[in-house]
């Protein structure tokens, strides 16, 4: 009697074994899991950077409608501020394509991007303050920018708007206006259409 009450006990737990057979399963799915999503990663931040160059191209063709031409290199203030800086400042009203300041329409939409800083135009502001700020891509570089229809060998009748990519490299434009594709560090970037 003894012997059948010793394996009906034993009968009704799991052993050692076959727990450690359900823990290699659930780890084994575990990381093709997480590996599946940490590739995901890459392509998302990629996507994000093509849609907010989407959404800065359609604030600097509403600049151009209301101003005539896209913001350019200008001197401001006695300096002469990087093009990064005049993008963000002609983009959020402050801006005019001379380098004036002024209270002018903002253009872009703040909730979808990313800034280098907290320092946004206060509407009505006077006199109308330079703001040292920088729309940023996903990997938290500025977006790069340069439109300079004024140098005689700008060949290109647009801007030049990109990424820098993951790596945060990048060649500058060619003196024509046109990104330089050839070179190493332009391998990842991401350009405007």
């Amino acid at each position: 009697m003894r012997v059948g009450l010793r394996s009906s006990l034993g009968k009704q737990g799991f052993s050692l074994l076959e727990i450690l057979g359900a823990i290699a399963v659930i780890v084994v799915i575990m990381t093709m899991l997480a590996l599946g999503v940490r590739g995901l990663l890459p392509l998302s931040k990629s996507k994000q950077a093509h849609t907010n160059i989407v959404h800065i191209q359609q604030a600097l063709e509403a600049y151009k409608l209301s101003f005539g031409e896209y913001p350019k290199e200008v001197m401001v203030g006695g300096g002469s501020p990087s093009m990064e800086e005049i993008l963000f400042n002609a983009l959020t009203g402050r801006m005019a394509p001379n380098g004036t300041l002024g209270n002018f329409p903002t253009l872009l939409d703040r909730s979808v991007l990313e800034f280098s800083s907290n320092a946004f135009p206060i509407t009505g502001e006077t006199p109308p303050q330079w703001k040292a700020n920088a729309i940023l891509d996903p990997w938290g570089n500025p977006f790069r920018y340069r439109y300079d229809p004024e140098d005689s060998s700008w060949e290109n009748y647009n801007y030049v708007l990109f990424s820098a990519g993951p790596d945060a490299r990048y060649a500058p434009i060619t003196v024509e206006g046109q990104p330089n594709t050839g070179h190493a560090d332009n391998g990842d970037n991401i350009y405007a259409d």
